[in-house]
């Protein structure tokens, strides 16, 4: 059965940040790759812990399209949808314009792609996706049952996403509105 989620989203600016209307800024997720854990936060308290996977490149931050790893830094999830192969979707802002700088400054993207990444961050918008750093990013289901399901769980298996199992991703899709920032760190 396919389905569609319209997500409409408003923006107000705070201070040079966009920030969508709805995002609850107290709010926010920590993501550890040592640990394999995301939680979230409510100012400064947990509220919940999930076990995480993440993408099956060794360490270090996503760099290039198909590299397999997560990509590390402070993100914001800009959209939640339905997914026919990982159960939800929650799109991450990468590339972002601190990514595009530290591509530019080593020759990975040109110009032109720095700029295009620079001004959808700058407006909230979401990421170019043909850029050579790679794109849909984002924290999702296992997308499995039994077995595969189990094998997921325990390893790093994704392209450079975040997974949960399908029942935790359920619930953090509960929990985060479009907006909420998203620390990722090594």
């Amino acid at each position: 059965m396919r389905f569609w989620v319209t997500v409409v989203v408003a923006a107000t600016v705070v201070v040079g940040e966009v920030r969508p209307l709805g995002a609850d800024p107290g709010l926010r997720l920590e993501v550890s790759k040592r640990h394999h854990v995301l939680k979230v936060v409510r100012d400064g308290r947990v509220l919940r812990t999930f076990h995480a996977s993440f993408g099956w490149g060794e360490g270090g931050t996503k760099a290039a399209i198909g590299d397999g790893r997560t990509p590390i830094g402070r993100y914001h999830v800009y959209e939640k949808r339905p997914s026919e192969r990982f159960r939800w979707f929650l799109a991450l802002n990468y590339p972002d314009s601190e990514d595009a700088d530290r591509a530019f400054d080593v020759g990975r993207i040109d110009a032109d792609t720095w700029a295009d990444i620079w001004v959808a961050d700058r407006r909230g918008d979401p990421p170019p996706y043909n850029t050579a750093l790679g794109a849909f990013v984002g924290i999702h289901g296992t997308g499995a049952e039994g077995r595969v399901a189990k094998l997921r769980q325990g390893s790093d298996w994704t392209d450079g996403c975040i997974a949960l199992s399908d029942s935790d991703i359920d619930e953090l899709v509960m929990m985060t509105p479009v907006g909420t920032e998203v620390e990722i760190g090594e």
